[in-house]
């Protein structure tokens, strides 16, 4: 069932709704393209600092670059803590005026030197092969209108992007971003029945609502082989929320495309490795239609 009525416990997450319009992509004068960025979390770590220099568009005058700032010095370059965005919340990356028209592309370019992830109190290098060069590209389209506004937002999924490594020092960063346009999307807040947290393992920190494309679908695990195609059979969750404790057990998942999904709850993503096929235990999945800008309210009991 659909609730736009929000706890209180989230209402502060829903202050700084981006909106935006794809319209048709008209190529005369510019429009302005505003990005954020949000994440879906990753377990066991404290923070996950990423340092963002520039993104490139591939439009209709070909490359534009822009360079993303820092808020507090002006200067290029911003790091921006990934962790810290979650349940909704979300930090501008940019906002340009560009010419209008038809986008196939957008490449982010990161500083590696200054980006880390921290487990336990230590901090951790990450290495990216795929965007040491050039950045790595994210093959999604959109449309700029003359005089029009286009609000998109990165999600930067941790769970899938950051795997272990065979160093000590480092942990790999395969990105895994989800571009979505805000006007069409919409969020999921429920509750768990108390009861599921100890049947399914009773430790809060490894429990996490997955959510999957389409109504009755199967849940699965997140995988994402290193170096081979991902199966066929095999379904990976759009996105996920942590289940956090606020007078009841809460979760929160935020900027869906509008349409049916089907979210379960497992209380072992502290074994879930993006780079390997694992077999986790679900709750009995729920159906559940997101509306663009509502906030649809699904209870897994």
């Amino acid at each position: 069932m659909k609730n736009t009525i929000l706890s209180s416990f989230f209402a502060c997450l829903l202050g700084f709704g981006l909106i935006g319009c794809g319209g048709s992509g008209s190529s005369q004068g510019t429009g302005t393209l505003e990005v954020g960025i949000t994440d879906a979390p990753v377990d066991n770590a404290q923070a996950v600092w990423i340092h963002f220099t520039a993104a490139t568009l591939h439009g209709p005058d070909g490359n534009t670059t822009v360079e993303v700032l820092d808020p507090a010095t002006g200067e290029v370059g911003r790091s921006i803590d990934l962790f810290q965005l979650r349940n909704g919340s979300w930090t501008g990356l940019f906002d340009e005026v560009v010419p209008a028209g038809h986008y196939s592309w957008i490449r982010l370019t990161l500083d590696l030197s200054q980006s880390y992830i921290q487990i336990d109190g230590q901090q951790y290098s990450l290495r990216c092969v795929s965007c040491e060069n050039s950045g790595f590209r994210l093959n999604r389209s959109f449309n700029i209108d003359a005089d029009g506004t286009l609000a998109l937002m990165f999600d930067f999924d941790l769970q899938k992007s950051i795997t272990e490594s065979n160093s000590q020092t480092e942990y790999i960063l395969r990105p895994t971003l989800r571009v979505i346009e805000t006007d069409v999307s919409g969020d999921i807040l429920g509750t768990i029945d108390p009861t599921l947290i100890s049947e399914l393992g009773g430790l809060l920190a490894g429990c996490r609502v997955y959510s999957f494309i389409g109504s009755d679908a199967q849940p699965d695990d997140v995988y994402i082989p290193m170096n081979m195609p991902v199966p066929a059979d095999q379904n990976n969750p759009v996105t996920s929320a942590r289940v956090i404790y606020g007078g009841a057990y809460l979760f929160y998942l935020s900027f869906l495309p509008e349409g049916d999904y089907t979210i379960a709850l497992t209380c072992e993503t502290n074994v879930d490795h993006a780079d390997r096929d694992d077999v986790l235990v679900f709750s009995d999945p729920v159906n559940i239609t997101v509306v663009a800008g509502e906030v649809s309210q699904a209870d897994i009991n």
